[in-house]
């Protein structure tokens, strides 16, 4: 299962999984989680895909660079 982390809310961090929004505790997470990040659940953990969550920055940053042209 893969998501995007929506935001940190205390103790819980809310992911956005196919659509729908979830509410997972923190500790499930590594510490450096943060806002925008793709994740994937693996071994009864979270981990952050580093890679995807990367291209997926670049890519929003591009669009927002073109709506500001």
């Amino acid at each position: 299962m893969k998501g995007i982390v929506d935001r940190i809310e205390g103790n819980y961090v809310i992911l956005e999984i196919n659509g729908e929004i979830q509410s997972i505790k923190k500790e499930k997470f590594p510490e450096e989680i943060k806002e925008g990040d793709i994740v994937k659940f693996k071994e009864n953990k979270f981990i952050i895909l580093k890679e995807e969550t990367e291209k997926r920055r670049k890519s929003i940053e591009e669009l927002f660079n073109d709506l500001k042209e």
